[in-house]
């Protein structure tokens, strides 16, 4: 039986996935396995995945087309592995991941994510290689998602306790990177990128939007709450329907009013932070929130 589980859902990815599948096989351990997942896919994607020739890689596929979340529950829970990573289908998988990752299990963390680059879609600003320990990596999550599912591996054990995949979240990874925190799995974020992120125009989360959606989603502000409430002892969170996951700043009186008793929970929650991270949380907050005056 496989110790690390990798799981790869997959549609219509004819033109990246085999580049997505060589890169992680050639990071991958000998006892490791590789499901594919293809998503009902119209073009190669099936064809392809299913001819490595290596036989760590396990593929199936579903007739319909299920979504990114339903599908990731399903490899989720066909997995066989104590341990469990995430790789997009149009990402590209460095070397060294995870050796990386595995060797943050080992001291003890139930969820390792990394820094990474990003390719495609135009320029982008590179992603600064700053790791987080646990308290920064729990505190990230009140501002954004700064870990995509391709620097994720965790233990089994904790994403189950955590509810896996919910298909009802516009953004499945960050909900249940926020339930998993509340629930006490300890997490940490590497420096080092072990993943280039592919953006393309095409990609959902890139429609215009999308970002600002997630702050009127339910799903995941009861997600996002259940944080704050272990963080804090608190759930209301007036800012996250508001002003979550906006640039519009600097903030109105209005806005400022609203935000304050989060502003002033944030602030005093990193004041212990090794400095680098500290510094680090207090520029996302000023980049997310609009909070210019910080």
């Amino acid at each position: 039986m496989p110790r690390l589980s990798v799981l790869m859902p997959a549609r219509n990815a004819e033109r990246t996935i085999a580049e997505a599948l060589r890169t992680t096989l050639r990071a991958m351990p000998k006892d490791a396995e590789l499901i594919v997942l293809d998503d009902a896919s119209s073009d190669r994607t099936l064809e392809l995945a299913s001819s490595t020739g290596d036989s760590r890689v396990r593929v199936e596929s579903s007739p319909t087309q299920l979504g990114v979340a339903l599908a990731a529950e399903r490899l989720l829970a066909t997995a066989s592995g104590e341990l469990i990573a995430r790789m997009d289908s149009d990402d590209v998988c460095l070397r060294g991941r995870f050796r990386a990752e595995l060797a943050a299990i080992e001291r003890g963390t139930d969820l390792v994510f990394s820094t990474f680059q990003v390719i495609g879609a135009g320029p982008r600003r590179p992603v600064p290689p700053i790791g987080f320990g646990h308290a920064a990596a729990r505190l990230a999550l009140l501002l954004d998602c700064p870990y995509p599912h391709s620097t994720s591996l965790g233990r089994a054990s904790a994403l189950r306790a955590a509810g896996g995949y919910r298909a009802g979240a516009i953004a499945e990874d960050f909900d249940l990177w926020l339930r998993a925190a509340a629930n006490g799995a300890t997490m940490v974020r590497l420096a080092r990128p072990t993943v280039l992120i592919r953006k393309s125009a095409t990609q959902v989360t890139a429609a215009e939007g999308w970002r600002e959606s997630l702050a009127y989603d339910p799903v995941l502000e009861r997600s996002y709450q259940g944080l704050t409430d272990a963080v804090w002892g608190t759930r209301e969170t007036p800012w996250f329907r508001e002003l979550a996951f906006t640039r519009d700043g600097p903030l109105s009186p209005a806005g400022r009013a609203a935000l304050e008793p989060f502003i002033e929970r944030f602030l005093d929650s990193i004041s212990g932070l090794p400095p680098v991270e500290r510094w680090y949380l207090r520029r996302r907050a000023r980049q997310e929130l609009g909070w210019r005056s910080l």
